[in-house]
């Protein structure tokens, strides 16, 4: 009787996360509409010559990132936008990143005074660029991702600060689109996320995705319809209620005072971008000052994303293990009238659906079984249970293929229907997969872990890779 029932609410609980995941893709559905309604009215292209836009500093941690990191600071000297600085952070790279920067862009050292809001390891050199651009690169000590954005930050002279990685390229008027957000209520508005792409597979030149293209391999393909999922069929919706709870560390334009405020980066942490979201929603709730984080679905960052089973598995147990400690670290928030939108719904969201979902399901597969082989499954209420799961599952996979393609970057319909498949089949494999390497996240060696590199090729380098 147990068994039966424990199976019973374990489907039942896949069944109402999936219908609440659709229920974000309907949401997200009619923000993107909303969206793109708006920006039909108000050119960005008038923006360009406008002085209302404020100038933003690009700030790139590299950390041992010489193959493609040329590439991809060309790429952001050629975004459209009427003032802007790149910050290239060295964070004590071993190999040859801060050589490549000095001899592709002629840099010389310099002196040149900065804040110390956030504090940061040592700083031990600043060079500019002899070439008419804006760069800048910071020579530092060794301290992580975290500490390598917080140091940038402090030596950006710009009031906006772009936080971003170095194998990121961006679409020429990504940062114009996301900043479009802060022209409209600049007052109010503090973050601006992007839409987070793979470029695997994708045609690079110059700097740019000249043509956007499905991946070739398997596991490729499944993580680009989880950034589908992820990032067109649920941020939208979160961002309209003000309850994004994760602005992705590769593309993030923060108020560079508000970041001050709040301490920077944490170094250490293994989802700082996630810690870093949710400390602003915290800090601004606190001290009640209107404010909104938001999300810009036409503003693209394109990423290589992992190409192998290991060094994707490091990074999705790193993620989750970042996480964990947010868990911890803001349980005062989950369900907590004090902090609006993101305390009554999207940090339960965080909870239920990313937290919670898989250790529910991985139960799943012991009770079920066991269920059934001692014959305590009530199969007429499992079975219907499991096929709804599956089905609205499949369906907000298809929703994210449909919203992408009304709204998205795939230049052939062609291109989005081969992802179809992979919508009914991701299920079977692919998915119990993940949920146990988030489940095995929670144990074994929680040690400090500052960059979690994978094996790059850069991302010029990816298209038609077998």
């Amino acid at each position: 009787m147990i068994l039966n029932l424990l199976s019973i609410l374990i489907l039942t609980y896949a069944v109402v996360i999936e219908f609440s995941i659709l229920g974000l893709g309907v949401g997200s559905g009619l923000a993107l509409r909303r969206d793109r309604y708006v920006a039909r009215f108000r050119r960005i292209e008038d923006l360009l010559s406008s002085d209302a836009v404020p100038p933003v500093s690009i700030i790139v941690p590299a950390y041992n990132e010489e193959i493609g990191i040329t590439e991809s600071i060309r790429s952001m000297q050629m975004l459209k936008y009427p003032k802007i600085e790149i910050v290239v952070v060295n964070d004590g790279s071993t190999d040859a990143t801060l050589a490549r920067l000095i001899e592709a862009f002629r840099m010389v050292e310099v002196t040149m005074p900065f804040r110390d809001d956030i504090a940061t390891e040592p700083i031990t050199a600043i060079y500019e660029s002899m070439l008419p651009i804006p760069l800048v690169v910071v020579d530092k000590v060794n301290g992580g991702k975290a500490d390598a954005l917080n140091a940038g930050t402090n030596v950006a002279q710009y009031p906006y600060v772009l936080l971003t990685d170095a194998d990121v390229v961006m679409d020429e008027f990504c940062v114009l689109r996301a900043m479009r957000h802060v022209v409209e209520d600049r007052v109010r508005t503090v973050a601006v996320g992007g839409n987070i792409r793979p470029a695997n597979g994708c045609e690079v030149a110059f700097g740019r995705v000249v043509e956007a293209k499905v991946p070739e391999k398997m596991i490729e393909r499944v993580q680009l319809l989880e950034y589908l999922r992820s990032f067109v069929a649920s941020r939208p919706a979160w961002s309209r209620m003000n309850a994004l709870t994760l602005i992705s560390g590769a593309f993030g334009i923060f108020r560079r005072e508000t970041l001050a405020e709040v301490g920077g980066m944490v170094p250490g942490h293994l989802g700082e971008d996630l810690d870093l979201t949710m400390r602003i929603h915290r800090h601004m709730r606190r001290n009640k000052r209107p404010y909104r984080i938001t999300y810009a679905p036409d503003c693209v960052a394109w990423t290589e994303v992992p190409s192998s089973t290991p060094v994707l598995r490091t990074q999705r147990i790193r993620w989750h293990r970042g996480l964990l400690r947010a868990v911890r670290d803001f349980r005062g928030m989950l369900l907590n009238p004090r902090y609006g939108s993101v305390g009554m719904v999207g940090w339960p969201a965080q909870f239920f659906i990313e937290y919670l979902a898989p250790i529910v399901e991985f139960a799943g597969w012991f009770v079920l079984p066991i269920a059934f082989l001692l014959g305590l499954l009530n199969v007429a209420v499992a079975l219907p249970l499991i096929g709804i799961a599956l089905l609205v599952g499949a369906i907000n996979s298809l929703l994210a293929l449909y919203l992408d393609e009304v709204y998205g970057y795939f230049n052939s319909p062609t291109e989005a229907a081969r992802l179809i498949g992979l919508a009914f089949t991701e299920n079977f494999g692919w998915r119990q997969r993940t949920v146990w390497w988030r489940v095995r996240s929670m144990f074994g060696n929680r040690k400090r872990q500052e960059w979690g590199n994978m094996e790059r090729v850069g991302v010029g380098n990816l298209a038609g890779r077998e």
